[in-house]
């Protein structure tokens, strides 16, 4: 299966995978070759690359994972093979997307 991971710095990861796991907002996903095809979103996640030679996880911080006929695409807005930059990302991400979605008075804006 093909497998793409995009960040907006562009591309971080493109390659030919048996499989990987990562976790969504619906729970860990492990997706292998033929799998169903599925939109899921995510937070936070270690992508675990499935295949014979051992790859490095990658963290990924508030995107979407699209998968169609064999090829998953994973949206980030961050990517990176250093977790404590990721976490460190990601809640700084976080936070900005919690302030962003209250109006002046601190109420939440639908």
């Amino acid at each position: 299966m093909k497998l793409k991971i995009v960040s907006p710095i562009g591309n971080f990861f493109e390659g030919e995978v048996e499989g990987f796991v990562i976790d969504t907002r619906e729970g860990q996903q492990t997706v292998l070759e033929e799998h169903i095809d599925f939109l899921s979103f995510f937070d936070y996640s270690e992508i675990i690359i499935l295949d014979n030679n051992a790859s490095e996880p990658i963290f990924v911080a508030l995107g979407y994972l699209h998968l169609v006929q064999n090829e998953a695409n994973i949206m980030a807005q961050f990517a990176s093979k250093d977790s404590e930059q990721a976490e460190r990302i990601f809640e700084r991400l976080n936070k900005r997307k919690q302030s962003e979605s209250r109006g002046s008075n601190g109420e939440r804006i639908f």
